[in-house]
């Protein structure tokens, strides 16, 4: 007898870590009132700190900037949008540019990502954090 396959909700996501929320409280800082996430792979190319290095001392601090500097990239394409009299589109692609030295880079490196808003599990507005050729999939 096969068992009928769970649906793919936003909550499953995040309990099963295919997508990571953002730290509690880092989003207020930039005004954004809707629950964030990030996809996996964006939480481990501009976020994590990366396993071949030796993790700091202030590891938590570090993912933490790291987080911040990703939603400041977030929060200057929106003021972008805002300043040429455009609403925020339901999907907005930017660039983040990690910081020089982040993933064996001299140079800052501009990372394609998108943000996607849309409604939640139970309907609520969120906003999704991913990769350019990611969607999210309980849309």
């Amino acid at each position: 007898m096969q068992t009928a396959a769970r649906p793919i909700t936003r909550q499953r996501l995040i309990e099963t870590h295919q997508l990571i929320p953002a730290t509690d409280g880092i989003t207020a800082d930039f005004g954004l009132t809707l629950p964030v996430a990030y996809s996996l792979a964006v939480w481990h190319d501009a976020i994590r700190w990366p396993a071949a290095w030796t993790a700091p001392p202030d590891l938590p601090q570090q993912e933490w900037r790291r987080e911040w500097y990703l939603l400041l990239s977030l929060y200057d394409a929106l003021q972008r949008q805002r300043e040429e009299g455009r609403s925020a589109p339901a999907r907005l692609d930017f660039e983040h540019r990690r910081l020089p030295g982040e993933h064996e880079f001299v140079d800052s490196c501009p990372l394609a990502l998108a943000a996607e808003k849309g409604p939640g599990d139970d309907g609520q507005q969120v906003i999704t954090i991913m990769r350019l050729d990611q969607r999210a999939p309980w849309h």
